[in-house]
């Protein structure tokens, strides 16, 4: 069974003021260690979709295996749900997991992204205090009517139209809640990166 990760990387971060996707993680690009977790837990495939500075994200990932990239031309006047279905429908049919999630949660462990592929639900997400995080997986089979989703609700609103009852991987790791949408959440992220690796 062959995966294929979506990552979207195509917003103005607007709200950081530096480029959420380049900024450090372990001395590499956030974006770069994100990729790296999704190929340590097995996922074949990833998918970037690009806006904002898109050839610096392009040089900063030049040396990863495995990765393409799509570019969403309206970035700057579109949401998540307009780049989420730009990636999906680059989606070989070669693929029958597919993973979601956002560049600005870069700290999702290999371990829980291994676990959720290992599942056979159709709709799974890991969850941290009944919170719902990232990456979600589901069947390559509902993809199209992803892409075919026009409600007001967004990337919510369409896995909600599928009208699957989803799982849950319940984790105690906070960090497929953790993005980094302000420097604070940056620094917070950092925090607690370096404290569960000094309990590891």
């Amino acid at each position: 069974m062959k995966s294929c990760c979506i990552i979207i990387a195509a917003g103005l971060s607007s709200r950081m003021k530096n480029f959420k996707p380049l900024l450090p993680i372990h001395n590499q690009p956030a974006i770069v260690h994100l990729v790296h977790s999704m190929q340590k837990a097995g996922v074949d495939h990833v998918i970037i979709v690009t806006g904002h500075r898109s050839d610096e994200l392009i040089t900063a990932c030049f040396s990863l295996d495995h990765v393409s990239f799509v570019h969403n031309p309206n970035y700057a006047s579109s949401g998540m749900i307009e780049s989420a279905k730009i990636g999906f429908s680059k989606v070989l049919k070669e693929y029958s997991r597919i993973l979601f999630t956002p560049a600005d949660i870069p700290l999702i462990p290999s371990s829980i992204i291994k676990e959720l592929l290992h599942s056979e639900a159709p709709l799974i997400y890991p969850s941290y205090q009944f919170k719902k995080g990232h990456p979600v997986v589901f069947d390559a089979c509902y993809l199209k009517s992803l892409i075919a989703y026009n409600g007001d609700c967004g990337l919510r609103g369409a896995f909600a139209a599928l009208n699957i009852s989803p799982s849950y991987l319940t984790t105690d790791d906070p960090r497929i809640l953790m993005d980094m949408d302000t420097p604070d959440d940056y620094q917070k992220l950092l925090e607690t990166e370096e404290s569960i690796c000094n309990q590891n």
